[in-house]
């Protein structure tokens, strides 16, 4: 007689296989098939020898569980009723809140896909809110590890809509928050806090461009996971304008407020210039969010521009203007010619005069200057000192005939002066 020690030496066809080793978890199939307080008692034993790793402790709780707990994602609302019913709730849920409690406290010992099943079938089993807490501590330690497939778990709060769970969603990422906030109070860019916080940001976007074609996802759980995440995990804002986008094209019934609140959480400046090319081209954005586009994408234009241009050509650009280059385009006039534009005639050029005859004028004219210049009194002080120097060179003149002269001279002077 032969004995089969374990069930994964027993499979059908495994002695056909060419196997180098034994696999560690060959045990996990086997104890699977025992009640849950034999299976806890053999699990304990095994964790206080220290001779398994919590690994193979967390593989043989998932195998249990697959065995004994309910598939909720394969269960749909309408059946809901029916399988509480039908089923031993009281059983499965002794079942689940103890494997919960023998989870291995070491990160990684269980994957992030199995803890939200777990936590979807406490609530669709309603465990107790000790082993619900525990589940969602436990998930937002390894959220950063978690996949979009992993996120799709249904919903089985409604019975008459099938959608994501959302609401558990926003939980799980809620406690992330809060357990990385407390171990990275002022997280640098090079931690690991932001390197895990944008890598789970990544994932939520991903994961709200597959919800928003659920046509029962409401759009305020929708807005509230979006806004759940900080400006820190969004570097670029390309993925969230998808699940926009991709909500607003699925539900087309949502009113103008509807619309303008969901845009609202988009940041244009984080957009791409291919994203935006497209969002000023997309007829389904409020006219409001269209314009914030057009704005920073120009404005993104302008300082790209200006810091490509070397300083000097950039300030020439910028001191130019119409005006500028109307009037550099006009030509330029003679100063004679500019003087008599603004006086409304323009003379005719003068001839050429002489050199002879300009050096007879310029003699004129300065004697008349030096003329005009002189007081009358000086004038005739000049006369006065003339006549008496010509006394003195022996002519003896009457002083009368003098007085007569001088008058005389005078008057013609004047006279000529007048005219």
């Amino acid at each position: 007689m032969q004995v089969n020690w374990s069930f994964t030496y027993s499979r059908p066809g495994y002695n056909k296989k060419r196997h180098q080793s034994v696999p560690r978890d060959w045990w996990t199939e086997d104890i699977s098939d025992l009640d849950i307080d034999l299976f806890r008692f053999i699990v304990t034993a095994l964790r206080s020898t220290n001779m398994v790793q919590p690994q193979l402790i967390g593989e043989a709780l998932h195998v249990y569980a697959c065995r004994w707990l309910p598939d909720t994602t394969k269960i749909r609302p309408p059946e809901s009723s029916a399988s509480l019913t039908n089923q031993p709730v009281e059983k499965n849920r002794r079942v689940l809140e103890t494997i919960v409690s023998m989870i291995p406290a070491d990160r990684g010992s269980v994957s992030v896909n199995f803890l939200l099943r777990l936590l979807s079938t406490a609530s669709f089993l309603g465990a107790s809110p000790v082993t619900k807490t525990e589940l969602i501590r436990r998930c937002g330690l390894q959220l950063d590890e978690v996949t979009v497939d992993d996120l799709l778990i249904p919903s089985h709060l409604s019975s008459d809509q099938y959608c994501y769970d959302i609401d558990l969603i926003s939980v799980v990422l809620e406690s992330f928050l809060v357990l990385w906030r407390i171990q990275y109070p002022a997280p640098s860019q090079d931690s690991q806090f932001m390197r895990s916080i944008r890598k789970v940001g990544k994932v939520i976007d991903c994961y709200l461009q597959v919800a928003a074609k659920d046509a029962n996802m409401p759009v305020m759980k929708f807005i509230s996971l979006a806004e759940a995440l900080p400006d820190i995990a969004r570097p670029k804002h390309d993925d969230l304008y998808k699940a926009i986008n991709i909500y607003l094209k699925e539900h087309p019934d949502l009113n103008k407020a509807e619309k303008k609140r969901l845009c609202r959480i988009l940041d244009c400046q984080k957009l791409s210039p291919e994203v935006c090319a497209h969002a000023v081209k997309n007829e389904r954005l409020p006219l409001r969010t269209v314009v914030q586009v057009l704005f920073f994408d120009q404005e993104r234009g302008f300082k790209a521009t200006s810091q490509k241009l070397p300083p000097r050509e950039l300030f020439s650009r910028a001191q130019e203007t119409p005006f500028s280059e109307t009037v550099q385009s006009k030509p330029k006039l003679p100063p004679d010619d500019r003087a008599n534009r603004q006086e409304g005639t323009r003379r005719a050029p003068s001839p050429a005069i002489p050199e002879r005859d300009q050096h007879k004028k310029l003699h004129l004219k300065s004697e008349r200057n030096i003329v005009i210049s002189r007081e009358p009194g000086e004038v005739e002080s000049e006369k006065v000192r003339e006549t008496r120097e010509e006394g003195i060179s022996g002519s003896k003149m009457n002083p009368r005939k003098t007085m007569q002269g001088k008058s005389s001279s005078d008057h013609g002077h004047y006279k000529g002066r007048d005219r």
